[in-house]
């Protein structure tokens, strides 16, 4: 399984790399697609004692690849888990303004130094050699592919926050 993710992994890479990819352009709600992501994880939150929350703000009907941005923040909601202690904290939160719609994933893990905060988005980087070390390079990847960015504010020792910012484009009649 671990070889199969890697192969996926490498091929969904050199395929952003040559532009190689379809982007479908739908009508997300991303207030469904965060609830959606949620839930994805609430068993594994629950059963390591971590408190997960959700915090929906003013949402946004996006044109874009649902599919695309499901992956993007269920990656980051799977890294915020993966470095999180159990009792620890890790929240998503929605909130749209100014023309962009930002989802937010939040842990109380670890935090990353800020010579490794570059680092963490280059391929088969891993901090613990655990995944394949491309989840974060995939998402930034899209995340630009897709017209908005990826940010990471962390400071060591109490924890990171990865913002998923997408433009708010206005849904053009049939």
């Amino acid at each position: 399984l671990r070889l199969e993710r890697l192969v996926g992994d490498v091929l969904d890479l050199a395929k952003l790399h040559a532009r190689r990819f379809s982007l479908l352009r739908e009508e997300v709600d991303m207030r469904a697609l965060c609830e959606r992501a949620y839930a994805t994880f609430a068993e594994e939150a629950r059963a390591r004692g971590i408190d997960y929350e959700l915090e929906l703000g003013e949402g946004a009907v996006l044109i874009t690849d649902g599919d695309r941005v499901l992956q993007i923040v269920t990656n980051l909601i799977a890294n915020a888990l993966h470095w999180t202690p159990e009792g620890g904290r890790v929240d998503l939160a929605l909130a749209a303004q100014n023309g962009e719609v930002r989802v937010a994933v939040g842990d109380t893990g670890p935090g990353i130094a800020p010579q490794e905060e570059e680092r963490i988005f280059r391929p088969f980087w891993s901090g613990d050699g655990g995944g394949t070390g491309l989840g974060l390079t995939i998402a930034r990847e899209l995340a630009l592919a897709l017209g908005g960015r990826l940010e990471l504010h962390s400071e060591p020792g109490r924890g990171s926050r990865f913002v998923l910012v997408l433009p708010v484009q206005a849904v053009q009649p049939a």
